[in-house]
């Protein structure tokens, strides 16, 4: 598989998630977050983050199918998915143990190979 193709299941699989927290942030967020997902103000806060990863894959599938630089996109998505890691792993001690490896076991390689396809795209 090549880096535009890894790129490309990336934004595919970051679709999937980012439209699933817009349409059900609750459901969804009660699987990575707990119980407070039921709170609206949390709701609002997964649906944004919802919208972001709906933007980073849109604009990433975009670019892809237009032929144009892919780089920034791929770099930015590695960003979102490290900060997710990252952040739910400074939320440990509330998360817990199985929500945080769940994120980090997701977010983590999704960001490693992000960053390691940027540089290689045009």
């Amino acid at each position: 598989m090549d880096h535009r193709q890894v790129v490309r299941v990336l934004a595919a699989a970051r679709a999937v998630v980012g439209l699933a927290l817009v349409i059900a942030p609750g459901a969804m967020g009660r699987r990575w977050l707990g119980d407070v997902a039921a709170d609206r103000r949390v709701r609002v806060a997964l649906r944004g983050l919802g919208a972001r990863d709906l933007a980073l894959a849109a604009g990433t599938l975009h670019a892809l199918d237009q032929g144009t630089s892919v780089r920034p996109w791929a770099a930015m998505s590695a960003v979102g998915d490290a900060s997710d890691a990252i952040g739910a792993t400074l939320a440990w001690p509330t998360l817990g143990t199985r929500r945080v490896l769940l994120t980090v076991l997701t977010a983590g390689p999704a960001a490693v190979l992000g960053a390691l396809a940027a540089p290689e795209l045009d």
